[in-house]
């Protein structure tokens, strides 16, 4: 049996979800367009219906929706992966039939049960803050890929320790601050490729900085998003379209005004590229 497909190396965005908040429905053309901009930003593909995507606030239909919005955005050959994290084995198996239906490369997975009988190939998602607190020993995800050979990589889960995951291994990161500045995270990885490792350095110290008011949680990224990769990518009312659905929070007057002040030392680095 041949090998499954292995998923680019570089970074990965798992994209935010748009909604029309007066009809409580998803936002499926700024969606689209917010699908394209990332996809011809550098990336190496795209994560959807990861956590970023307040995936376990969507109905099943609203997953295939959004997985069947970003093929058809991207176009038939960008890499794809489909977030199945479900509550049982049964329903992550329904999961995959359809990201497998919509058009997904991939399926990303919070392994021995699903790994036998999915179709796609599996990254394993190992992320203890959502899962509370299990963490999967690298004994662990060693013995579940020596059996399974559709369970294909290894890539980090933070932009802030991307050059420390390359240096360790790692075929590249899935960051949720990709989807504010997609250009400079990719940037960060092809100078680190290029070995020029002092730029790569201090591009990532400035992007690790920036960040910070970032990892609050989801809303703080989406709001980060709608002030700037939103804009570049032509949607607008963006700042209502990436509010949370309920019953996540925005984020309070500080966290705004901590994430505005932080992130601003990026705005002008990602417009370049």
């Amino acid at each position: 049996m041949s090998l499954p497909p292995v998923p680019n190396s570089g970074v990965w965005a798992p994209t935010i979800t748009f909604f029309d908040h007066t009809t409580d429905r998803l936002d499926t053309e700024s969606q689209a367009k917010y699908y394209k901009y990332l996809s011809s930003s550098g990336l190496a593909g795209l994560v959807v219906l990861g956590t970023n995507s307040e995936t376990f606030l969507l109905t099943r239909e609203e997953r295939k929706i959004l997985l069947q919005v970003a093929r058809e955005a991207c176009g038939p050959s960008y890499p794809i992966m489909a977030g199945v994290g479900g509550h049982s084995t049964k329903q992550v198996l329904e999961f995959i039939n359809d990201a497998a239906d919509a058009g997904a490369d991939y399926v990303l997975l919070f392994f021995d049960d699903i790994a036998t009988a999915s179709p796609l190939p599996i990254v394993i998602y190992n992320f203890p803050a959502v899962c509370n607190g299990i963490d999967l020993d690298s004994a662990t995800i060693a013995k579940l890929a020596k059996k399974h050979s559709n369970i294909i990589c290894s890539l980090w889960g933070q932009s802030d320790f991307l050059i420390g995951g390359l240096a360790a291994g790692s075929a590249g990161t899935i960051a949720g601050f990709a989807n504010v500045f997609p250009k400079t995270i990719v940037k960060i990885y092809d100078l680190y490729q290029e070995g020029k490792i002092q730029e790569a350095m201090a591009l990532h110290k400035k992007a690790a900085l920036a960040e910070q008011p970032c990892k609050t949680g989801i809303a703080s990224v989406k709001y980060a998003a709608a002030r700037n990769t939103a804009v570049l990518a032509g949607i607008e009312e963006a700042m209502e379209k990436l509010k949370p659905r309920r019953p996540y929070l925005e984020p309070s007057e500080t966290e705004k005004r901590d994430i505005e002040s932080q992130t601003s030392t990026l705005v002008d680095i990602e417009r370049s590229l």
